[in-house]
């Protein structure tokens, strides 16, 4: 702040001299109000508050109901249990895992970045292993349900696919309708058995 209490002090000091132009003096004065502006454009905005923003929040429970629901369907959660005994003693399971939260994306121009935005926006992982001494996935496991239209999302897939493999995640797909055992997702998975 102190360095921007000495340059108010010259900027005044400056200004009332009629020995300066007055183009001088009006570009200078046009400067300080566009900073200024810029600063009010930037500043955080704070959240509304007043009595009618709060008086939407107090009545709240009577307008609104909630109630929780289920994260994993039936078919999900047999799977989520078999993957669970499967790898148990190598990996941690976690369920319904955004993409993005698994990927640190760098993309160069501004066209791809919205293009890749845009695919994994609502892109979610069935299950992801992820190693529990680095803390980093190691294989994603997606589910094909029956009701998924192959065409519509095979780019996205593609896409999905590529970024996985590129950051070194294998990628795993099952078959909802299929039961595994506990062998068969060992093997899938490619883990080795503790002899």
């Amino acid at each position: 702040m102190d360095l921007f209490e000495r340059v108010l002090e010259k900027v005044l000091e400056w200004l009332p001299l009629a020995s300066h132009p007055p183009l001088s003096q009006l570009l200078v004065v046009g400067l300080i109000l566009l900073t200024g502006f810029v600063f009010v454009l930037m500043r955080p905005r704070r959240r509304q508050s007043g009595p009618a923003h709060d008086a939407w929040i107090d009545g709240i429970e009577e307008r609104v109901t909630a109630k929780p629901q289920p994260l994993l369907n039936d078919a999900e959660v047999s799977v989520f249990n078999l993957l669970l005994l499967a790898v148990r003693d190598h990996f941690l399971l976690l369920s319904k895992v955004p993409l993005r939260n698994l990927l640190q994306l760098r993309v160069e121009d501004d066209s791809s970045k919205r293009a890749v935005a845009q695919a994994l926006r609502n892109v979610t992982v069935d299950f992801v292993l992820v190693h529990p001494g680095t803390r980093l996935p190691v294989k994603a496991v997606f589910l094909e349900k029956p009701g998924d239209d192959a065409t519509a999302s095979q780019a996205q897939e593609w896409l999905r696919e590529a970024l996985l493999l590129k950051a070194g995640i294998a990628v795993i797909w099952l078959d909802q309708e299929v039961r595994y055992s506990v062998e068969q997702l060992t093997n899938l998975l490619d883990l080795e058995e503790d002899t």
